[in-house]
């Protein structure tokens, strides 16, 4: 009989508000972002104009996450805290050059990206002809458009990391809400601009967008895209602007200026090579997706940026909260194994415990969750289907997609940046190979033909067998690879800090998973005719407290430490 440890302890005051101030500004974000998305597929769907602005992001996004985000968490936080505690003036010096140096390796990519635009776009629609593309014009002016605010993002992710290191969490994580306001306003703007939006109840369902209005046609909709374009760059600049203040009240002697010659921006170039290595490779995976998805039929690319909305929800909210919080703390403790170990299983034990269910709700009840969001307008019963297989293929590596990112942080501290990067070219190799045997299966698979072969899942009726079910493959691939990076990074970790076990967060939570998935397949029948939303949120509901219930009953240490924990301290 093996034994499985799991400490049972809570963390420390400081890591659990500083990962409630993370989830609390990630959950604000990814609603916003969720309503966004609920705007944009109601007045452009999944189809030709959804792929294109999918297309246009795609670019500037991947730069961003290059040189901002993952790349600065692994290279920057790490020197930058540990220098807070030596020499704040230094510290503020290092910061400034670091600021110098994104600047303008942003603003030779900027301008390359709006003079090459036709280039990027043609690479982009390489297998579907191109300029000949019906896609290929609007895609075009759509990118020069949004590629500007590459630069204002990744400034943006160097307020993060500032933040971040002052344990100042909460608004870097918030401030994106100001990024998806600005594109919602720009969308519904341009709607009424265009007299395209009518917003009725019928039998108690809001339903808005340009189908409603039958004089709409594809012209308009590429016109609310462009100004949908317009909201993404504006909103850049404000997400960046809004953290400007903080940043520069708390960092001493912040000088904007290039200077290599300083030992920590030095050290962070150092790290910044590796990072960028790594996460370059895990970009140009999800580069090589938009690609693959493009090469299928017209709405596969609106499919996959819907499951990944949902997709990354519960890590932001769940995983990247735990990761982010303890990134800054397990850098200043380097050299304590036995507090990394510990923060490490701890951290790990609640993402698993959020995480476990997420997986769960996406898998059997994402035609529900998707439904109920997304269902309306241009957006029909069909995409509905096609996002949910997307999003439930996608889920069944959403456990170990999320552990990684502690696991990574754990490597990070320790001053690795190369051995990730080599895991990154292993886990997109074979996610590449795994999606284009995948998807090319998938991809004969109509909306007719897996109606009828699961009939009791889904109505009858007269239905048009034209989308396909591709996609399907390329989520599968990342699933695959996301259980090969974890197990990958899991060796890696305990080369540096040893006993280090993320996977055995979940074995305690396998009851309570399986109480759960019989409870949401029994309530798949009960709600089957309800109102969408209504079904979604018994659904998710009652099979979440039937979860919960069972994990508290087991005593899982999460589910003490993240529920029962805190109720005790309030009775007290």
């Amino acid at each position: 009989m093996v034994e499985i440890a799991v400490s049972t302890s809570s963390p420390p005051p400081e890591t659990r508000s500083s990962s409630a101030l993370v989830a609390a500004g990630i959950l604000l974000s990814r609603i916003s972002g969720v309503v966004r998305s609920i705007v944009f597929n109601a007045f452009m769907g999944v189809g030709a104009t959804a792929d294109a602005f999918g297309f246009a992001t795609r670019i500037p996004n991947v730069l961003q996450t290059l040189l901002g985000e993952g790349s600065l968490s692994a290279s920057f936080i790490p020197v930058y805290s540990a220098e807070l505690d030596r020499d704040e003036e230094e510290a503020g010096r290092i910061a400034g050059a670091v600021a110098a140096l994104l600047a303008v390796a942003a603003a030779v990519l900027v301008v390359l990206g709006v003079v090459f635009a036709r280039q990027i776009t043609s690479l982009l629609l390489a297998f579907t002809g191109g300029a000949d593309d019906p896609r290929f014009a609007l895609t075009v002016r759509l990118l020069q458009i949004i590629f500007p605010s590459t630069g204002l993002l990744v400034l943006s992710a160097w307020c993060l990391g500032i933040l971040n290191s002052h344990r100042q969490f909460f608004l870097s994580y918030v401030a994106p809400v100001i990024w998806n306001v600005a594109q919602i306003a720009a969308v519904v703007g341009a709607a009424l601009f265009f007299g395209v939006t009518t917003t009725v109840f019928t039998d108690g369902i809001l339903t808005t967008g340009p189908l409603s209005d039958p004089s709409v046609n594809i012209t308009v909709l590429d016109d609310i895209a462009q100004v949908a374009a317009w909201g993404f760059l504006v909103g850049s600049a404000l997400q960046f602007v809004v953290q400007l203040p903080s940043v520069m009240r708390l960092v001493k002697g912040l000088r904007v200026k290039l200077d290599t010659s300083r030992e920590g921006v030095r050290e962070v170039l150092r790290r910044f090579v590796g990072a960028v290595s790594g996460r370059g490779v895990v970009q140009l995976s999800a580069f090589a997706d938009t690609i693959l998805a493009g090469a299928l039929t017209i709405g596969a690319v609106g499919a996959l940026v819907n499951a990944q909305i949902l997709y990354i929800l519960p890590i932001s909210l769940f995983a990247l909260s735990v990761a982010a919080a303890e990134l800054p703390e397990l850098s200043r403790l380097a050299n304590d194994h036995g507090e990394i170990r510990a923060r490490n299983e701890r951290g790990s034990g609640q993402i698993a415990f959020f995480v476990g269910f997420s997986a769960l709700a996406y898998i059997l009840l994402g035609d529900k969750i998707v439904g109920a969001l997304f269902e309306r307008g241009e957006f029909n019963s069909d995409d509905t289907l096609l996002v949910w297989f997307t999003l439930g293929a996608y889920s069944l590596g959403l456990i170990p997609s999320s552990l990684s990112r502690l696991t990574l942080n754990t490597v990070w501290s320790q001053g690795d940046t190369a051995g990730p990067a080599r895991i990154a070219f292993v886990r997109v190799v074979v996610s590449i190979v795994v999606a284009v045997i995948a998807m090319q299966l998938f991809d004969r698979l109509g909306t007719t033909d897996v109606r009828d072969a699961l009939p009791t899942l889904f109505d009858g009726g007269e239905l048009d067998n034209t989308l396909r079910f591709g996609a399907i493959g390329i989520t599968l691939g990342s699933a695959v690879a996301a259980w090969l990076e974890l197990a990958l990074l899991t060796r890696l970790a305990n080369s540096h800090v040893s006993d280090i076990g993320p996977l055995r967060s979940v074995v305690p939570l396998l009851p309570a998973l399986a109480v759960a998935a019989v409870v949401a397949l029994a309530l798949r029948v009960v709600t089957d005719d309800m109102w969408p939303p209504l079904a979604a949120l018994i659904a998710v509901g009652l099979s979440g407290l039937a979860y919960v219930a069972t994990a508290v009953a087991m005593r899982v240490p999460a589910a003490n430490a993240v529920l029962i924990g805190p109720l005790a301290r309030l009775r007290r």
